[in-house]
């Protein structure tokens, strides 16, 4: 029997859950995408929407704020690859108000269909879900599954990646968020290891990785685009998603300066 109060809702069969221990948060995105013809239920604790999803078969996207009091919205996503069971895809969005690199790199690795940063645009949310809904024909897992083993001879490779992510962040931490790495530096690390990972990387999420805003990240994309570092290619099944990866020239420089490093150390 359940300890908490019964999870209600304004809507019979709700397709989308929104979970923000700002209640008042919750609500309005559940008012607003029900408004738009997307039933949604709205709940302020990872409790309450475990409830909901095992009351409603219905619901095919999650919306998790990741700052929450008890339970990170990054960790009751990842308690779900393990839990949660259904005959249907569970989509996952997350949304913050403080970004960082590691918790937009952490949401690509749980699977994130999007990682949003607040204050949300109501439209936009509209959009990003009515996106996710339509791919009715996919058969993919409701959150990612466990990360593709990365090749022996590439762990090298692995090992500096991380190195270079865990001293970047350390000196965040003790200098503060000025003396952080350049944003374009971030988005190759970030690929790089996607790409070692064998996992494609949205625009979305690589401009969240990037530890800048979103239009500041957009620009040094597309620098790094003019310069011949990275591409980008529309996703087949659907054409408003575009994936971001290396060139065969950013490659052959990354490995390099991991030869390097390794020699060094």
């Amino acid at each position: 029997m359940s300890v908490h109060p019964a999870i209600h809702s304004a809507v019979d069969a709700p397709v989308a859950l929104i979970v923000d221990d700002e209640v008042s948060c919750s609500r309005e995105l559940a008012n607003v995408l029900t408004r738009n013809k997307i039933p949604s239920c709205g709940v302020s604790s990872v409790a309450e929407a475990r409830e909901a999803l095992a009351k409603w078969k219905s619901i095919r996207v999650l919306i998790s704020d990741i700052r929450m009091p008890g339970m990170s919205g990054l960790d009751f996503a990842a308690d779900l690859s393990t839990t949660y069971v259904s005959d249907h895809t569970l989509h996952l969005l997350f949304m913050t108000g403080e970004a960082t690199v590691d918790s937009a790199v952490t949401a690509l690795r749980l699977g994130a269909s999007d990682f949003l940063t607040k204050p949300l645009k109501p439209r936009d949310i509209v959009q990003r879900v009515e996106k996710l809904l339509a791919k009715t024909g996919e058969r993919t897992p409701a959150v990612a599954p466990p990360q593709t083993a990365i090749p022996n001879e590439a762990s090298t490779q692995v090992r500096w990646l991380l190195q270079e992510r865990r001293y970047r962040m350390a000196r965040e931490r003790v200098m503060g968020a000025g003396f952080g790495d350049e944003p374009g530096w971030n988005m190759l690390m970030e690929l790089m290891h996607a790409r070692l990972a064998a996992q494609q990387v949205p625009v979305s999420a690589l401009c969240a990785a990037s530890g800048v805003p979103q239009t500041s990240a957009l620009r040094r994309l597309s620098d790094l685009m003019s310069d011949g570092l990275v591409v980008k290619e529309r996703d087949p099944k659907d054409a408003r998603r575009i994936w971001v990866s290396l060139t065969d020239r950013a490659i052959e420089l990354i490995e390099k300066i991991a030869t390097q490093v390794s020699v060094v150390h």
